[in-house]
């Protein structure tokens, strides 16, 4: 038993449980009220893709797992002296059961992406796998402890997980072309929705990850990486990180403009409430951080954020399907 909570551990299931969240919000939340509200929810059968929609998510999953496993397989030396008590590799689970879990996660998680792809008539999809196999192999050997490019392949991945669920999705049901051809009028605020997910994906993990760097500079300067918090120093990597999160305020605010333009103004309070002040709160909270503790209470910070952001999801589907619903009877 000891052993079989040492992989649950390994392969950090309440991260994974956010990528399924993710994934679920996309597909239920994100696209179903737009099949509705275009009169196409009664022609077609919802439940046509949810297999493939399943097995899609859970290669996600499985590829996903196997990068936490190789990403702890390399950083054993680091983890010894970051979170001697948190590691796992090395202690109660060998380097090479680890490196066999890594495998047989990747194979099958690899043989079901393309399935999925193969069943939504989209096997060029597949490649998107083959890309998160290998990226994340490359991040956990080399990329990780270069600078900035490990932050930025990390966030790309992620940003990346939208628009693949919404892909598969729309595939299997429709077909890309069909599916913009007929939605032409009403996807364009969809396409806003789903543009401004993706980017605060981006970078809300890029920061992230910029600063769980932070938290680790001692076993990562021992084990000779070139991490920012390492080439800069903590200062200068502490504005930097002050920068992005302003950065990423300024690309929220563009939203809510375009919100209010659209009097989607539940989305307007959301994103201040929700988003904006917490991140207020992370600056300073960031600003005060000089020990590792207090740099893993703002990643921690930051990644409720996300989650807020995700959930941010039910209030724009709700505001937009209220504006296209007002459009239509204004136009009738």
């Amino acid at each position: 038993m000891k052993l079989f909570l040492s992989y649950i551990r390994l392969v950090r299931p309440l991260n994974l449980l956010m990528i399924v969240f993710t994934l679920y919000m996309v597909r239920a939340v994100f696209l179903l009220p737009l099949y509705i509200f275009n009169d196409r929810y009664h022609d077609r059968n919802w439940d046509t893709g949810t297999f493939t929609f399943i097995l899609f998510s859970l290669s996600y999953i499985l590829i996903a797992a196997a990068g936490y496993i190789i990403n702890d397989y390399y950083d054993v030396r680091i983890d010894r002296i970051n979170k001697p008590e948190k590691a796992i590799v090395g202690n109660t689970i060998s380097k090479s059961s680890a490196l066999t879990a890594y495998w047989i996660l990747n194979i099958c998680g690899l043989i079901i992406g393309f399935w999925s792809c193969h069943r939504a008539e989209f096997d060029l999809l597949g490649l998107l796998f083959v890309f998160y196999v290998v990226g994340l192999w490359f991040y956990s050997y080399k990329l990780k402890s270069t600078f900035l490019l490990g932050n930025s392949l990390i966030a790309i991945f992620l940003g990346l997980v939208p628009f693949a669920a919404a892909s598969i999705e729309i595939e299997e049901n429709f077909g890309l072309h069909v599916f913009f051809e007929y939605y032409q009028n009403t996807f364009s605020d969809w396409r806003t929705g789903a543009i401004f997910i993706a980017g605060f994906a981006f970078l809300s993990t890029f920061i992230r990850e910029i600063i769980k760097d932070m938290e680790d500079m001692e076993g990562d300067r021992s084990a000779g990486c070139h991490t920012v918090s390492i080439v800069w120093g903590i200062k200068k990597t502490r504005i930097l990180v002050q920068f992005l999160i302003l950065l990423m305020m300024g690309f929220l605010v563009r939203y809510q403009f375009w919100c209010y333009n659209k009097n989607m103004n539940l989305s307007v309070i959301y994103m201040a409430f929700f988003v904006q002040i917490p991140c207020f709160f992370a600056m300073w909270k960031l600003y005060k951080a000089s020990a590792p503790k207090n740099f893993h209470n703002v990643s921690t910070l930051l990644k409720n954020i996300m989650l807020t952001g995700i959930c941010y999801l039910f209030v724009f589907v709700y505001d937009a399907c209220s504006n296209y619903a007002h459009l239509r009877i204004h136009h009738l």
